[in-house]
């Protein structure tokens, strides 16, 4: 991006992004840095390598297709300002090589969003969190019996949209009747932007397998109940899972989850397990699991997902043996804890410690963006 300043394009490339994310596009981080990127391989004064650039970044379907092109014209705008008024090289200023990260940021889910931010031609950008983006992050222990019936709309709504993208899951494939628009722009970056293969794909055939082994221990408590509400919500989008509980004993209550309508369920697996808000020993569980059910189920080709806070009263060196055959045995392990949602949660005890070598992912368990977080995780397997 020669003859201007990066932090200006990137400024407008930024909210650029904002309001396409406003519009219900799957916009990440990750996509704005790639589009950032992308720039630097194209004429700029090029109305359609500039569109192109972008959209192979920004969208995923007919639908985002329409949206974008509504808002780019407005944006185009915008950078041929930019470009005129930066016809002659400006020098670029300390830090400015790179991405700015910290722009970038904006957009990430996992950080929160300033009240607002300058914007083009001195306007101010509103990105405040909206009445859902806060119900998203509310930790669970501070929903009352009143807030159950929101709650649970919520639920329903992010596993709505969990089935629709698991629904269009695909992978690469040589002989796939689609074309992956977004690999096949990428891999034009590494020969100067020439289209010299095409990537195609395919619907994922095989189905993802998750089994769910979640603490329903004394400290689980405030949590306890919307984890198992989310994990009934996987087991229908995902029909290969299997689902346990444990406290002092493992028990599986996959088929219960199966017959039953979620309020039954609750009261059948609160009946069902007698060691339930009783102590916690993660290792003898994780034992009865790799030895009574693992090589059944099949766990090599599948997302195993584990739900404890990591406060253990049995042996550790026996949760490190047990976690070390899990490891060699499953496709990802996934570890969500209530307590990472603090923001000075420290891994200090001895259980927690112990597993963190093992995981492939360690996730918080404590609001629905957690939960979303694993779907995100789920439907890219």
């Amino acid at each position: 991006m020669r003859g201007f300043r990066k932090g200006e394009i990137l400024s407008h490339l930024i909210l650029f992004a904002h309001r396409l994310k406003e519009k219900g596009l799957k916009i990440t981080p990750g996509r704005v840095m790639d589009a950032a990127r992308s720039l630097e391989f194209i004429d700029l004064s090029n109305r359609n390598d500039f569109s192109s650039a972008l959209k192979a970044n920004f969208t995923s379907c007919q639908e985002d297709l329409t949206i974008y092109d509504e808002l780019f014209e407005e944006f185009w705008v915008q950078i041929q300002e930019v470009l005129q008024k930066r016809a002659t090289p400006a020098v670029e200023e300390p830090g400015d090589e790179g991405t700015p990260r910290e722009e970038i940021d904006l957009l990430s889910e996992d950080e929160e969003e300033p009240a607002e931010e300058e914007g083009v031609k001195g306007e101010k950008l509103q990105v405040g969190y909206s009445a859902e983006e806060v119900l998203m992050v509310k930790d669970f222990s501070q929903f009352g019996p009143e807030d159950w019936e929101i709650l649970d709309q919520e639920f329903a709504r992010l596993l709505s949209q969990l089935a629709m993208r698991v629904s269009r899951r695909r992978e690469p494939s040589a002989k796939g009747r689609e074309m992956d628009f977004r690999r096949t722009f990428r891999r034009t970056m590494h020969y100067g932007g020439e289209i010299l293969e095409l990537v195609r794909r395919r619907r994922k055939i095989k189905p993802l397998k998750v089994i769910v082994i979640c603490d329903v221990s004394g400290s689980m408590d405030p949590s306890t109940r919307f984890i198992l509400q989310s994990i009934f919500g996987l087991q229908r989008i995902f029909r290969q899972s299997e689902i346990f509980v444990f406290s002092t004993r493992l028990t599986r209550i996959t088929d219960i989850l199966k017959r039953h309508r979620w309020a039954e369920a609750l009261l059948a697996i609160s009946r069902q397990v007698q060691d339930w808000s009783g102590g916690t020993k993660i290792g003898h569980c994780l034992k009865m699991f790799n030895e009574r059910y693992a090589r059944d189920l099949g766990i090599g080709g599948a997302a195993v997902i584990l739900i404890s806070d990591g406060w253990d009263r049995g042996d550790t060196g026996l949760l490190d043996f047990e976690m070390r055959r899990l490891k060699r045995g499953a496709r990802r392990i996934i570890w969500m804890n209530p307590l990472l949602g603090s923001p000075d949660y420290q891994p200090i005890c001895q259980g927690m410690r112990t597993a963190l070598p093992y995981l492939d992912d360690f996730l918080p368990a404590t609001n629905l963006k957690g939960l979303k977080a694993l779907g995100d995780i789920l439907v890219e397997m």
